[in-house]
């Protein structure tokens, strides 16, 4: 049930005392209005105002500028919010009113009279989708179980009002309005798993503190992003894995090397320019989608995958000519940390990803609050033997299975070929030759590898 309400907003037309006559109807239980007004005139900015509902009167701190012959158009988009219980700084938007008005030079003096219908609806959308949108890059980040920030590292010399937009798939539209001299706000909620949500950051610069109202400053573009697994559905993932290497009536062989194949270029570049040192870098979104570590963590991928009856690397390659062996048992040892990060397949073979990580490094703190840690002597993929004599190195192998293991550590391959615990190789390549730049998502239809 909605009853009508009125407010009436003074601004100036050419400097003089026009008014303008804002007539809004909305729902009764809201508490505040949020406006943006906005030129059609890039030279001249707008405004953005948040006003008490029980206020009857504002004044716009905006000169309209009329211009000659049809004069100028401005936008306005209106929210009604009714403000969160036991929440600071959030709101939900209940609805949404956005017109076009023009105005023109008036000889008369006649005022200006524009009404707009506050109307609910279940999709709303985002504001100044139209306007043009600056360069402010906004970080997600996600804290264990399911709560997630977002952040700019940079930093005003004064408070700004940060107005941020958020919705997740059909859900209502979430308003946050926060105070601080830089963005960095965290949901105040956790947020389901494998959701899509949305997000859109305006930042204003302070003009009056009681009535809060602002001037746009930042119009950041809208992200999106999935939210990740938690250690629960890790769990699940990882009992869906040890069913199907049971039914490829899989079997553990020792194997001598982990290889990685790259591109001549790739390689060059590391001997000539960085000192021999292979430096991890962030893991792409090759694989499950909603797996925690795509974006976040960095890592180089090593293959284990063998030739079943030579038990020697594969032949080819598919993601360059020039082949790095790294002796298992030099990369693989005894003082580092195992996690179970992902099960995935591309239509044919499936693969499984594990961790490779240095006892209470960053990757390995990252990995402990957020996967499922393995034993690494006794596990279902890839398993270290020690004896007296010397250790083994384990891989699980089954028809139509890969094992893969991304170390997050910095490798010196010229220490690595010095001291003879590894060896270039050419090999030849088969399809692309090299990785997409962004990897490829995994078969969202198969029943095997998806929750």
């Amino acid at each position: 049930m909605t009853t009508s309400q009125g407010i009436l907003f003074h601004g100036q037309v050419d400097d003089g005392n026009r008014k303008i006559h804002l007539k809004v109807f909305g729902p009764e239980r809201m508490n505040c209005l949020l406006l943006f007004v906005r030129p059609d005139i890039p030279s001249i900015s707008g405004v953005t105002l948040i006003a008490d509902v029980t206020v009857n009167e504002h004044d716009l701190p905006m000169t309209f500028v009329s211009g000659s012959g049809s004069g100028y158009y401005y936008c306005l988009e209106m929210y009604g919010l009714k403000e969160e219980k036991d929440m600071k700084e959030h709101y939900t938007c209940l609805a949404y009113g956005g017109t076009q008005f023009l105005v023109a030079k008036i000889k008369n003096g006649k005022d200006i009279e524009i009404s707009i219908r506050l109307k609910e609806a279940v999709s709303l959308q985002f504001p100044l989708r139209n306007n043009a949108e600056v360069i402010f890059p906004i970080q997600v980040y996600h804290r264990p179980v399911s709560r997630y920030s977002f952040c700019n590292n940079t930093k005003f010399k004064t408070d700004k009002i940060w107005i941020i937009f958020f919705k997740q798939s059909e859900d209502r539209l979430h308003v946050f309005i926060h105070v601080g001299q830089k963005l960095d706000f965290r949901l105040p909620f956790d947020l389901p798993v494998a959701t899509i949500c949305e997000v859109k950051v305006i930042g204003c610069i302070l003009f009056n503190k009681k009535m809060r109202t602002s001037k746009k400053e930042m119009n950041s573009k809208m992200i999106n992003f999935k939210t990740c697994f938690t250690k629960a559905e890790y769990e699940t993932l990882y009992n869906k894995t040890i069913e199907f290497i049971k039914t490829r009536k899989s079997h553990f062989r020792s194997i001598e090397y982990f290889y990685r194949n790259k591109s001549e270029k790739y390689f060059a570049s590391i001997t000539e320019d960085h000192n021999g040192i292979m430096k991890p870098y962030k893991k792409d979104h090759n694989g499950d989608p909603c797996s925690i570590i795509n974006g976040r963590l960095d890592g180089l991928f090593f293959s284990t995958a063998v030739d079943f009856q030579k038990n020697q690397p594969f032949k080819y390659s598919p993601f360059g000519q020039l082949r790095l062996h790294i002796t298992a048992r030099f990369l693989f040892i005894p003082n580092l940390n195992l996690y179970f990060a992902d099960f995935y397949c591309h239509y044919k073979v499936h693969c499984v990803t594990v961790i490779l990580t240095r006892k209470e490094y960053f990757a390995d703190n990252f990995c402990k609050a957020r996967l499922k840690k393995l034993d690494i002597h006794n596990n279902p993929f890839v398993c270290l033997k020690t004896s007296k004599k010397s250790n083994i190195i384990q891989m699980c192998q089954g028809n139509g299975l890969r094992i893969e293991v991304l170390n997050t550590e910095a490798l010196n391959i010229h220490e690595i070929i010095r001291k003879r615990q590894g060896h270039f190789k050419r090999v030849p390549i088969m399809g692309r030759g090299e990785s997409r730049p962004n990897g490829i998502p995994k078969n969202e239809n198969c029943k095997i590898c998806n929750l």
